[in-house]
């Protein structure tokens, strides 16, 4: 049977769908026979059974005259919100656009400067921020039809970087006995600060490659090409 989502909220994975029957169906996320964003005005191809939805197939990703600020699932109220950020932080399913990636990595990096200023309270908050920003990544790297698993090199980098940093620094004090081994603890102390310039600058780059390179046109396997999500 054929049909027109009427509603949908990504947070329980749960909606509703018009058939060309004139009933209302109910459907979840794991009735869905594709991997694709799922938005209100979409037509699917459906197998009704009693009062639900099963096997559902989307047909159309985005139906003539439909616009992205129609509907907005996950975010509070209505679609006339300017901005889109439960999807843009929280989830890291489905694609995201050069503009929205640059956004979300702009109010992380002021957000983070501000919570610096926080002591305890904002260093909390800072490591849980760490998966907003893998989500924005993982979305940029799904509109490149690149895995969004690639969104953890910063973080392993920075960590190696840590590390040997670490590593070097202790190690310039073993077997140390006197000042005139002042010359191998600048050595070291210079070293670990090296790696850790070298991380910055790894990490500056992945952010610059996710931001300018183009994703894919059309569909890919991370869904239909991204909708705007900052509609400012």
């Amino acid at each position: 049977m054929r049909g027109e989502i009427l509603t949908y909220d990504d947070g329980p994975g749960a909606g509703l769908i018009s058939g060309d029957d004139g009933l209302r169906y109910t459907f979840a996320r794991a009735d869905l026979q594709q991997l694709t964003p799922v938005r209100a005005g979409m037509k699917v191809d459906f197998v009704a059974e009693g009062g639900a939805a099963t096997q559902v197939i989307v047909l159309a990703q985005q139906p003539a005259g439909f616009s992205s600020t129609a509907y907005t699932p996950g975010v509070a109220g209505s679609g006339l919100s300017a901005f889109d950020w439960r999807t843009l932080f929280l989830d890291a399913n489905g694609r995201i656009g050069q503009k929205d990636y640059w956004i979300g990595i702009i109010i992380l990096f002021v957000a983070g400067l501000l919570l610096s200023w926080v002591p305890l309270i904002g260093t909390v908050i800072s490591l849980a921020s760490i998966y907003f920003g893998v989500c924005v990544s993982s979305k940029r790297l799904h509109d490149m039809g690149k895995s969004g698993w690639l969104a953890a090199i910063p973080y392993g980098v920075t960590a190696a970087a840590v590390v040997l940093g670490a590593m070097a620094f202790v190690g310039t004090f073993v077997g140390m006995h006197g000042y005139h081994e002042d010359y191998r603890a600048l050595a070291g102390i210079g070293g670990a600060f090296g790696l850790m310039g070298l991380a910055l600058l790894i990490n500056l780059a992945f952010m610059i490659w996710l931001g300018v390179t183009p994703g894919q046109p059309g569909d890919n396997a991370y869904g239909p090409p991204p909708r705007t999500l900052a509609n400012f």
